[in-house]
């Protein structure tokens, strides 16, 4: 063996892209198998302007989704960590790749969001002067029976006092 190559190197195979044997050469390779790689891959958008090349396994659904979309999430980005590549957009898409897969629901909207016409009715009440509670009592009693829950007496009484009405009269 000559005196200016090291054991170390050529004792042991690591692998690259440049002669890898059964690697597809006609489409990236799979973001995650790399120079394993096998079958075909495809383009997997995951929102902010960011998306990666995976093969089926690592596209499925299922691989996407196990433990909570936590094994998918840090491979990815250990691996743009690895690259020097984890952006802000990279992290963005990562975090709401996990909040998408985790199973707490989205918290629902207090009811002003959810009745926008009527916090407008109750604000002209109240404008008027008639008492909270007056108002509050008919507006539920006129929605209780609807197709949806009309919001809480205390989300109205919030209403009543945040007082909306002084700086934008109600139309």
């Amino acid at each position: 063996m000559p005196a200016h190559r090291s054991v170390a190197t050529f004792d042991r195979y690591l692998p690259t892209l440049y002669k890898a044997r059964r690697v597809p050469t006609k489409q990236p390779v799979c973001a995650i198998c790399v120079e394993r790689t096998r079958g075909r891959t495809r383009l997997v958008e995951l929102g902010y302007g960011v998306s990666v090349h995976l093969c089926q396994g690592h596209a499925s659904p299922e691989f996407q989704t196990q433990r909570s979309g936590r094994d998918f999430v840090l491979t990815l980005q250990r691996l743009w960590q690895a690259h020097g590549c984890l952006s802000v957009a990279r992290s963005k898409a990562l975090h709401r790749h996990l909040t998408a897969c985790s199973s707490a629901e989205t918290r629902p909207r207090p009811g002003s969001y959810a009745w926008p016409e009527l916090r407008q009715t109750a604000e002209t009440a109240f404008a008027t002067g008639t008492p909270a509670g007056t108002v509050i009592a008919a507006l539920r009693r006129l929605h209780a029976d609807g197709p949806a829950h009309p919001p809480s007496p205390r989300t109205m009484r919030r209403w009543h006092t945040e007082r909306r009405w002084i700086a934008r009269p109600p139309p």
